[in-house]
């Protein structure tokens, strides 16, 4: 084959991907439901609070460089789980997701109609997340050493 008929096959193909490309960034950058739907409307709505997120998370990464990777993968395969599972189950997976937005809408009209009750709320959810993720934020209550322990050997 003649480099110029090659030019003549590929030059359309080039100009079909230069094309197509830029379209498909911009469809896959619109909003709609995904794992980062909410957080884009958070920083939308919120700006100078994401700001300070993002500050806080460069911080934490900059500082533990090791357990910042760690969850990065955690939740990378939690992702692709969570995707597994809905491709397997969508009627479920639907159906989960509806529920999670009626409950989200039940917490922001009831935030709306009182912010003192939110507060308290979204404070009993932080502690229940705390209790249940095992830590992390807060350091637990440490048991006293020999409580509930029988005495020593003499």
């Amino acid at each position: 084959m003649r480099p110029t008929r090659i030019a003549f096959l590929f030059a359309p193909l080039a100009a079909l991907l230069l094309v197509a490309a830029p379209a498909r960034a911009e469809d896959a950058a619109t909003p709609g439901p995904g794992p980062g739907h909410e957080l884009r409307a958070f920083c939308k709505d919120n700006p100078e609070k994401c700001q300070e997120k993002r500050a806080q998370r460069e911080a934490f990464c900059k500082e533990n460089p090791a357990k910042c990777e760690e969850q990065r993968a955690r939740m990378k395969q939690k992702r692709a789980e969570r995707e597994a599972f809905c491709q397997e189950n969508p009627a479920k997976c639907e159906e989960q997701r509806a529920k999670r937005e009626q409950r989200r809408a039940e917490f922001k009209k009831a935030c709306a109609e009182d912010p003192a009750k939110c507060e308290q709320m979204k404070q009993e959810r932080r502690e229940r997340w705390q209790k249940r993720k095992g830590g992390g934020g807060a350091p637990k209550a440490q048991p006293p050493a020999n409580e509930g322990a029988s005495p020593p050997p003499e």
